[in-house]
């Protein structure tokens, strides 16, 4: 093996395993973020579970689930982060309460159906319109079923 392939292999490997212990470290903050959300809860007075608590722990659950997908398919589903975003602009919304604009709502909740929109496009078209034999080479092969 002439230098560069083997500085070429080295360094690939190398950010393979930098990759993978980023991911690990962000499926576990993820975790710590969960554990922190139930404390708060714990140790208020009112001892109250609100609405964006647990959109909040959706969102850390969604993002565990993409680096565990990441782990067993090598590969993550564009679909996940545009899945976070949403439950991200859903809980921006409960947040704002009442005294929410009605056009920042519109605006708001367009975002929502657009970015769903979107999902439905790129799963239709995963599922229906790409051939079966290009599946390996796409990046959202995890998906079909």
């Amino acid at each position: 093996m002439n230098p560069k392939k083997h500085i070429d292999a080295f360094l690939s490997g190398l950010f393979s395993y930098v990759e993978k212990l980023v991911l690990l470290l962000v499926g576990g903050l993820a975790l710590v973020g969960i554990g922190q959300i139930l404390l708060a809860i714990y140790v208020s007075e009112a001892k109250e579970i609100r609405l964006e608590d647990l959109l909040q722990m959706f969102i850390f659950i969604e993002i565990m689930a993409m680096a565990n997908v990441y782990f067993q398919h090598h590969e993550v589903p564009f679909t996940f982060p545009m899945f976070i975003a949403i439950t991200a602009l859903s809980r921006l919304i409960v947040l704002q309460g009442k005294d929410i604009q009605p056009e920042t709502l519109l605006y708001q909740g367009g975002a929502v159906l657009l970015v769903s929109c979107a999902i439905l496009v790129i799963r239709y078209s995963q599922r229906y319109l790409i051939p079966p034999e290009s599946s390996e080479m796409h990046p959202g092969n995890v998906e079909r079923h």
